[in-house]
């Protein structure tokens, strides 16, 4: 029996998981600019994950008294649950790609130990948490490849937002209306056409990689599995 079909160990991994970027989350928000920092993609995925865990969670608590403490570990629709993870993982990528090196902060505000903590766990450990439980708990193999298209709904969306919310909505801080620089047209200008698809092409190519990892990972564990299983499955 693999660690993907450990409940109990998938039960915790969770629950640490949740704790974890509650604190990061709840220090961010009450430290940095309040409801404010729902204007950042990285909290809005965040956000999602934290949803997702709590979710599972209880899912999983319930399938360990009913059915044990072995098996398929709970999870729902999987492109859903893949989508998610998707989201968190653009936090991530652009996160370590493009802004810690410029010394990046959401708030726009001086941080702390504390606060630089924060960051960390909002960008880099919530992402890991969700991509590990993807990888172990999550069955592979299920989702279309037509999914990595769909899945670009929300951050088509979450531009839209951003703009228009520049346009009607209050500075940031200070005279800041934008979340991040690269999208800042009042910092690059015209350049910004050039960077939206650029990054949707990105974005589309992640998301077909997740797909194909996806697979991958689900042709090994067939593989893994004796053949008189496979039949007798």
């Amino acid at each position: 029996m693999t660690i993907s079909q450990n409940r109990v160990f998938a039960l915790v991994w969770r629950i640490v998981g949740l704790v974890v970027g509650v604190v990061g989350s709840a220090f961010m928000f009450t430290n940095s600019m309040g409801a404010m920092m729902l204007v950042y993609f990285t909290m809005q995925t965040n956000l999602f994950i934290l949803a997702l865990f709590l979710v599972l969670i209880v899912m999983t608590a319930v399938q360990i008294a009913s059915e044990g403490k072995r098996g398929e570990v709970a999870h729902l629709n999987c492109s859903f649950q893949l989508a998610l993870t998707f989201y968190i993982t653009i936090t991530f990528v652009v996160y370590w790609a493009l802004l810690s090196w410029q010394n990046f902060q959401m708030s726009g505000l001086a941080s702390g130990a504390a606060l630089n903590a924060a960051n960390y766990i909002v960008h880099g450990i919530v992402p890991i948490f969700a991509i590990v439980d993807w990888i172990l708990f999550l069955p592979h193999g299920r989702t279309p490849r037509s999914a990595s298209f769909t899945w670009l709904i929300y951050p088509a969306i979450y531009a839209v937002f951003i703009f228009v919310r520049a346009e009607v909505g209050a500075p940031m801080y200070g005279t800041t209306r934008y979340p991040y620089p690269f999208i800042d047209v009042d910092i690059i200008g015209a350049w910004v056409a050039a960077v939206i698809p650029v990054m949707a092409a990105a974005f589309y190519g992640l998301g077909r990689l997740y797909v194909f990892v996806d697979e991958k990972i689900a042709f090994r564990r067939f593989r893994s599995v004796p053949a008189y299983e496979r039949v007798s499955a």
